[in-house]
């Protein structure tokens, strides 16, 4: 198999490292990533200033631009000539649950493969920032990558994402010792957390205002993770249409009599489960089409 690895951590962050000495055991990868931390930046790419490479120490190949540039240069100049089997990112410091996909460079770039038909995983660590001595616990890392690959050879993920177009898997690994204590695997829907504090006001040192943007979550809103699932219930017909349009197979109906019951990210994670998020790309919700589609405009 044949991998193109990125984060925005920047290309010296330890979960990238530990991502590529996994995978080299199962595969052939190519690592092009940013020359610095780019999170927060989503799938942003530079198209006012020229991207320049070099070639680092490891080999890898370091980008001055945004995760999503970083795949979108190796799939379209660096690389142009390889068929990757599947664009993986992370493994990122940190957890991207709920609606930190939108902002999250790691998911920006695995967004930016699926765009050009490459299936794409991004993938996570939850508590993988910096610990309080200073140093970065690389066993957790080795170890969130070790599972990341048991995904890929273990189970038949990869040939489903196949299947799937304009899908991203969100992969997020639990924060816990080892992976003997990694209950399982789960399925999961986005979750929805409101957030602690969006904006915190400072004062610097020169008497002017200056602002930190945060994601820190506060409660979780119960409420709208219920929204979210009848959400996708609304548009499993749509989905399904679009992906028969897409691959020529036909998907089997849902049964209608099942009750409708998905665990999110965010609770799956708390219990120990490794999160396994299928994030769809062009959502235009059926429902909310009739719905515009009724009024006079």
């Amino acid at each position: 198999m044949k991998f193109l690895i990125s984060n925005d951590d920047g290309i010296h962050a330890p979960g990238l490292q530990a991502l590529y000495q996994a995978l080299c055991v199962v595969g052939e990868v190519i690592v092009v990533a940013p020359d610095s931390e780019q999170s927060g930046c989503a799938s942003a790419l530079s198209i006012s200033q020229p991207l320049y490479t070099r070639k680092s120490e490891s080999g890898f190949i370091a980008v001055n631009g945004s995760p999503a540039d970083c795949v979108y240069l190796a799939l379209h100049q660096l690389y142009s000539d390889i068929n990757f089997d599947c664009v993986i990112t992370g493994i990122n410091s940190g957890a991207n649950l709920g609606q930190d996909v939108l902002f999250s460079g790691t998911f920006g770039a695995a967004l930016t493969a699926q765009l050009f038909g490459i299936p794409a995983i991004a993938t996570s660590l939850v508590g993988g920032a910096i610990r309080g001595d200073g140093q970065d616990n690389t066993s957790q890392y080795q170890m969130a990558a070790e599972e990341i690959v048991k995904l890929l050879t273990e189970t038949p993920l990869l040939e489903e994402m196949r299947r799937l177009p304009y899908h991203v898997l969100n992969v997020n690994i639990p924060e816990v010792h080892s992976a003997k204590d990694i209950k399982g695997r789960k399925i999961t829907c986005l979750s929805h957390s409101l957030l602690a504090k969006p904006v915190h006001h400072v004062v610097d040192p020169r008497g002017r205002d200056a602002y930190w943007l945060s994601l820190r979550k506060g409660v979780s809103s119960s409420l709208l993770n219920k929204g979210l699932v009848l959400d996708n219930a609304l548009n499993n017909e749509m989905l399904d249409k679009e992906t028969e349009t897409a691959t020529g197979q036909p998907v089997k109906p849902a049964d209608n009599n099942e009750p409708l019951s998905y665990v999110t990210d965010e609770e799956a994670v708390a219990a120990g489960y490794i999160s396994l998020s299928p994030v769809r790309l062009h959502h235009t919700p059926a429902s909310t089409l009739d719905q515009l589609s009724a009024l006079a405009l």
